[in-house]
């Protein structure tokens, strides 16, 4: 069968799809509608093919036309293989759409204080890429939530799911510039005692860094308690006191002058950040590019997190 054009004993597609949509719908004039052709058309395509076949297909009776015998037993044969045609089409494309969009799950943290600054460069880079972007502090089920790819922090091991380290971190006191400036901070740790210290859910977090900087929590005041790391940095950036940052998410924060580091002292993070995604998934062109653009923007140059806060800080 040709495409378009008929060969002897070979009608074309076309004729074949007028005919199939003429009997479907009982008319020529509807079939055309379908088809965007003319009514002409179609019964031109039709007239075609029965002269290929030497048999009418349709009974014609003024404006009616009715299928007879040969065009009922025609109509069933290539409206099935049609319908398979139309199956395999909608097959291809919903395959070829998959490899357009990527669903990203990630905490809401890193979302808006790590992911979305970086957001144009992939955007302008791969504008064909229909790029989903789930924030929750809910652990996503990859599986069952359709999600191509996940951004997790921790130490590496969940079932089912090959994960790949993307990035380490290091935990550092920030606060407000000015709030720095009130306390005369940047100096040793020890300059943190009047500090009012924020706290959140990070492993180990404060007691961690105090052990490993010599201080007693006893010491030290303490004052609010936040569950997620972008109000948390927010409340310091507004002078609420000294927050532990996670030298991923603060990173921006403090090239720009809006925290300052409160001393320099650091400590390596318990978690990490991992790339990862269903162990048996073959990833599509999406998630592919997308992973390669978070591994390039992991390693990239990061902004100094070990600047002391100064006089100078606006």
């Amino acid at each position: 069968m040709s495409l378009d054009h008929p060969t002897p004993g070979h009608p074309s597609l076309l004729a074949v799809r007028a005919f199939e949509a003429a009997a479907r719908l009982g008319s020529f004039t509807r079939a055309a509608e379908e088809l965007c052709l003319t009514q002409s058309a179609v019964s031109r395509h039709v007239r075609a093919l029965e002269q290929c076949f030497a048999v009418d297909l349709f009974a014609r009776r003024g404006r009616h036309i009715a299928l007879t015998e040969e065009g009922r037993d025609y109509f069933g044969a290539v409206a099935d293989g049609l319908e398979r045609i139309r199956r395999a089409n909608d097959a291809l494309l919903r395959r070829g759409r998959r490899d357009e969009r990527v669903t990203l799950s990630l905490l809401p943290s890193v979302a808006a204080l790590w992911l979305a600054p970086r957001l144009p460069d992939f955007t302008g880079r791969f504008p064909d890429v229909d790029l989903r972007i789930q924030a929750s502090m809910a652990l996503a089920d990859l599986r069952r939530d359709g999600i191509d790819l996940a951004l997790r922090y921790g130490l590496g091991t969940w079932a089912g799911l090959r994960a790949e380290l993307l990035a380490e971190e290091r935990l550092i006191p920030v606060c407000a510039p000015a709030y720095a400036r009130s306390l005369e901070l940047g100096g040793d740790p020890a300059c943190l005692r009047p500090a009012l210290l924020l706290t959140d859910n990070i492993p180990g977090g404060w007691a961690n860094w105090l052990r490993a900087a010599g201080l007693e929590p006893a010491g030290m005041r303490f004052g609010p308690r936040f569950d997620e790391g972008t109000s948390l940095y927010r409340a310091a950036a507004a002078g609420a006191g000294v927050a532990l940052g996670r030298s991923l998410l603060v990173a921006r924060d403090i090239a720009e002058g809006r925290l300052a580091v409160a001393t320099p002292f650091s400590i390596p993070a318990t978690y990490s950040y991992w790339l990862v995604q269903p162990e048996e998934q073959k990833p599509g062109r999406a998630t592919g590019l997308l992973a390669d653009w978070l591994r390039e923007q992991a390693a990239g140059p990061a902004a100094a997190v070990s600047r002391p806060a100064d006089s100078r800080s606006a």
